[in-house]
């Protein structure tokens, strides 16, 4: 081939391959075009790599001398305080928006917001372990503008001796109706020996707005404090005891006086609940017009017998129906369709139970019927 006509035709392939991206299609699937491709793209692949290596090795970094401080043993009530030494390892200054505890029993303090790059600051952080026993811990999260880690986390731990403290929190007290039943629960901790506890008081949650002694409830517990011999130690704690001569339910807490200095008083929660002997299912009836509804009652005494039933408010009637078997009476309750003045009302079932025998159920209207006029036609 004529030299003259060699370099025309490599001519016309650059001119070809320079206007690959109106017909790329056809060149792509040359040999040439596909390498040339592959070389083009490895190129910019490369120097995107290198860029984002470039922006990764700059910037603020945050280290700590250390990023886990445990104080040992330590004794309930102690205010632990532990300063954390942060240091920025990176190429421009270190900026800390704040530091935030895991819980309330921490507060973490900045020295300085800002720390230069090489240069060092402090995070003064304090511990306390009012209310914490055994093992506890607590961490907090420091938030900066380092590259490496915007969120880095330090942690705070000790193994806590409590002073003083019920074994449980939380204790229920639950018996059947003219059943007596009592519950215990212990003291422990360090100054278990020198404790004296006194009752200082019981009361109710059942009504937050009014006074302790409409609560009737609460005259069916007591309180009182107990010692008891085991493996040669003496045991402390608090006994309750339910009367269960009242049908009813409640909560509440119980104060004593330990005789410490500190703690100087104790809490502690609790709920109780004397279950009736007369059942009645469901416990309450919601209406809509004309509808009726049933409800059956018993009870786990012998010789059970449901007399009377009687409405005492709202436009309902009730009828004593003939008993499904000797120990389940059933009662049919209906609306009589009148506009209700009122959206509810009471059944009161008059029984020989010894429990409960005047019974109250709660009566609902839950969609009245409308007026003649206001009905849409079908």
């Amino acid at each position: 081939m004529q030299p003259q006509k060699k370099a025309a035709r490599l001519g016309q392939s650059a001119a070809s391959l320079s206007g690959v991206s109106h017909h790329h299609h056809r060149h792509y699937q040359s040999p040439l075009g596909l390498a040339l491709l592959a070389f083009s793209l490895g190129i910019l692949g490369c120097r995107g790599r290198v860029r984002h290596a470039a922006v990764d090795a700059g910037g603020p970094k945050i280290a700590f001398e250390t990023t886990v401080h445990d104080f040992g043993t330590v004794t309930e009530g102690d205010k632990l305080r532990h300063v954390f030494v942060v240091k920025n390892t990176g190429n421009a200054p270190l900026l800390i928006d704040g530091a935030h505890a895991s819980c309330g029993c921490t507060v973490a303090a900045l020295k300085s917001k800002s720390i230069a790059p090489g240069g060092t600051g402090e995070i003064d952080a304090t511990f306390d372990t009012h209310g914490r026993v055994a093992a506890a811990r607590t961490t907090i999260t420091v938030d900066s503008n380092a590259t490496d880690q915007p969120h880095a986390t330090i942690t705070l731990s000790a193994n806590v001796e409590r002073l003083l403290a019920f074994e449980s929190g939380y204790i229920r007290v639950a018996t059947d109706w003219g059943v007596p039943h009592t519950e215990r629960v212990w003291l422990a901790g360090k100054l278990l020996g020198e404790a004296t506890p006194k009752v200082l008081k019981l009361e109710s949650h059942r009504r937050v707005d009014a006074p302790i002694e409409e609560d009737p409830m609460l005259s069916e517990l007591s309180a009182r404090p107990i010692e008891e011999e085991a493996g040669g130690t003496t045991r402390k704690g608090l006994e309750l005891s339910l009367k269960g001569r009242r049908v009813g339910s409640g909560s509440g807490k119980a104060t004593i006086d330990t005789g410490l200095p500190r703690p100087a008083q104790l809490e502690l929660n609790l709920t109780w609940a004397v279950a009736s002997t007369l059942s009645v299912d469901p416990e309450s009836l919601s209406f809509a017009a004309g509808q009726e509804r049933i409800l059956r009652v018993w009870s786990k005494k012998p010789n059970f017998k449901l007399s009377q039933v009687r409405v005492l408010d709202g436009p309902f009637v009730a009828t004593l129906e003939k008993p499904e078997s000797p120990a389940v009476f059933k009662v049919k309750v209906t609306w009589n369709g009148s506009p209700p003045a009122e959206r509810s009302g009471k059944l009161q079932l008059i029984s020989n139970d010894p429990a409960e025998p005047k019974r109250l159920v709660e009566l609902r209207i839950v969609q009245a019927p409308l007026p003649p006029q206001q009905r849409i036609p079908r």
